[in-house]
C-alpha cells in the first residue's frame, strides 16, 4: 500500500514524513519524491506477542511517498501530480498553522487534481472520436462505448461532482485504473496546525458546511510536534504526551484512517517462530489471504484454522478455546474477519 503525501510548499508535509516514517529528507531525490515504510503499530499485536512469545514480531507496513511540495502555476507542476499518481491514495496536508485560508487550499488541491483527470481522459476520447469520425475504428461499437462512458465522466468532474462508477462493468474499470485517475482513489486530509489547536474540531479550520460534509476522513495534528515526540525516547515521549494531554501518536490514527479509507483489514498467523500481521482488503476469502502469505498455500489449501481475536483475548490459550467449541475449520469462501488468528493446513 503507497500512500502520497500532497500539499503546497511549506504545508509541513515532509516534516509530517518525517515524524511518521523516521525518515531523513533526501533532496537529491527531486522530482521522484521519497518514499518510506512504515509499521502499522497494533496493540493486537503487541498482546499476541505476549502469549506467544516468538523470536520474531512483524507489524504490516504502509509506504509513504513525500511527493515534492506544490507550487500553483509552476512548470513543474504536471510533472509532481505525475509522481502523486503513482500512490494507492494521498493526503492533503493543509497548512493551518500559518495560513487561516484551510478551505480554499483544499477546494485548490482538489480542483488541480481533477483538472489532472479531465486532461487524461480528454486525451483518449479525442483520439477515440477522432478515430470513430475518420473510420479507422478497429471496433466501432466498442469504442463508442467507451466513448460515451469518457464524456460522462469529464462532465461529471467539470461540473465539480464525484464520477458515478457503479454501472460500469469490471473490464472499463480496469481500463480506468489505467489512467490512474485521482478520482478512484481514497482522499485522506491532514489539518497541520499548532500545538495549541490540536485539540480543535475540523469545523473549526474549515467552516464551509459544504466542503466539511465532504471530508470523511481528516486528521487535525500538528506535525512540528508529532516529530518532536518521535525523536524522544518512550519513556519522555510519554511523559510529554501526558503533559500535553496527548493519549496517542496522530500518526497511528493517521495510519488507521488510511487503512479505513483504503478498504484494508489485518488478519494475523501466531508461532514460536513469529507473531505476524498480513493487511489484505476488507471481505477477502480465506484463500486470498493464504495467497497473500505464500502461493504454495493458496494452490494446496485444505482448510483455515479460525480464532477471533477477542476469544484469543478473553481465554488467553489455544487449548481452552478449542475446549469451548471456539476454533472453527472454514474452508476456501470463508470471509476473513479483521483481527481473525488464522493457521492454514495445505498440502503440495
Amino acid at each position: 500500500m503507497k500512500i502520497g503525501l500532497i500539499g503546497y510548499t511549506q504545508s509541513g508535509k515532509t516534516t509530517l514524513f518525517q515524524a511518521i516514517t523516521g525518515a531523513v529528507p533526501d533532496p537529491s531525490l527531486g522530482m521522484k519524491g521519497q518514499s518510506a515504510l512504515c509499521m502499522v503499530e497494533d496493540e493486537r499485536l503487541n498482546f499476541l506477542a505476549t502469549l506467544f512469545n516468538p523470536v520474531k514480531k512483524t507489524f504490516a507496513t504502509v509506504e509513504f511517498v513525500d511527493i515534492p511540495g506544490l507550487t500553483p502555476k509552476d512548470e513543474s507542476f504536471s510533472q509532481r501530480v505525475s509522481t502523486a499518481k503513482n500512490s494507492d491514495a494521498f493526503i492533503f496536508v493543509l497548512d493551518a498553522f500559518t495560513s487561516k485560508e484551510v478551505s480554499s487550499s483544499l477546494k485548490s488541491l482538489r480542483e488541480e487534481f481533477i483538472l489532472s483527470d479531465i486532461v487524461s481522459l480528454s486525451t483518449r476520447a479525442d483520439r477515440l472520436e477522432d478515430a470513430i469520425k475518420k473510420g479507422k475504428s478497429r471496433n466501432k461499437d466498442q469504442d463508442s462505448k467507451e466513448l460515451k462512458d469518457l464524456r460522462s465522466i469529464i462532465q461529471a468532474l467539470e461540473k465539480g461532482e464525484k464520477p458515478d462508477f457503479s454501472s460500469f462493468s469490471p473490464e472499463r474499470m480496469a481500463s480506468l485504473r489505467g489512467f490512474q485517475l485521482f478520482s478512484l482513489k481514497p482522499e485522506l486530509v491532514v489539518i497541520n496546525c499548532s500545538e495549541s489547536d490540536i485539540s480543535r474540531p475540523v469545523s473549526y479550520f474549515i467552516e464551509d458546511s459544504d466542503l466539511l460534509s465532504t471530508l470523511s476522513n481528516a486528521v487535525v495534528l500538528s506535525s512540528k510536534l508529532e516529530l518532536d515526540l518521535a525523536e524522544l525516547d518512550d519513556e519522555s515521549r510519554l511523559d510529554f504526551m501526558k503533559d500535553l494531554g496527548v493519549s496517542s501518536l496522530a500518526k497511528n490514527r493517521l495510519i488507521q484512517e488510511a487503512y479505513r479509507a483504503l478498504g484494508l483489514s489485518s488478519f494475523f498467523t501466531v508461532g514460536e517462530d513469529e507473531c505476524k500481521a498480513w493487511t489484505i482488503p476488507i471481505g477477502a476469502s480465506a484463500l486470498e489471504a493464504a495467497g497473500k502469505i505464500h502461493s504454495d498455500i493458496a494452490r494446496g489449501f485444505i482448510r483455515a484454522e479460525v480464532v477471533d481475536f477477542e476469544c484469543m483475548k478473553e481465554y488467553k490459550s489455544m487449548k481452552d478455546i478449542k475446549a469451548k467449541g471456539l476454533y472453527r475449520l472454514e474452508g476456501k469462501e470463508y470471509q476473513v474477519k479483521d483481527g481473525d488468528i488464522i493457521n492454514f493446513r495445505f498440502n503440495v
